[in-house]
């Protein structure tokens, strides 16, 4: 008999189909730019009329925009919305406010 390690007790990816998790991701992507519009537009006020000189001038806004992005639209808060897709019972039109519930509270910093 094997033994499992840590890895193998992960909780396995669900598996919806192709629309529904680009319709999932759509929504998690829009919910991400609507609290991170201010580095957003921090980082394209940084960029704007600049060409090779934005890769370094303007990193620290990037950075900051592509964490808080991250934030949102990562694999864990994927997962939740596609099992809380299947709970409902995969429906067609789903009430997007309970599949996102809890995910527009800002994350807390890494301490």
């Amino acid at each position: 008999m094997s033994s499992k390690g840590p890895e193998d007790m992960q909780e396995q990816p669900l598996h919806v189909s192709r629309q529904a998790e680009n319709k999932i991701a759509f929504r998690l992507m829009g919910l991400a730019e609507k609290h991170c519009q201010d580095l957003i537009e921090a980082y394209n006020k940084c960029a704007k009329g600049r060409s090779i000189s934005m890769i370094w001038a303007c990193k620290p806004d990037y950075d900051a925009s592509q964490t808080c992005l991250h934030n949102y639209l990562n694999e864990e808060n994927l997962n939740t919305v596609k099992r809380r897709w299947k709970e409902m019972g995969q429906p067609r039109m789903p009430d997007w406010s309970v599949l996102l519930a809890g995910m527009d509270v800002p994350p807390k910093p890494a301490s």
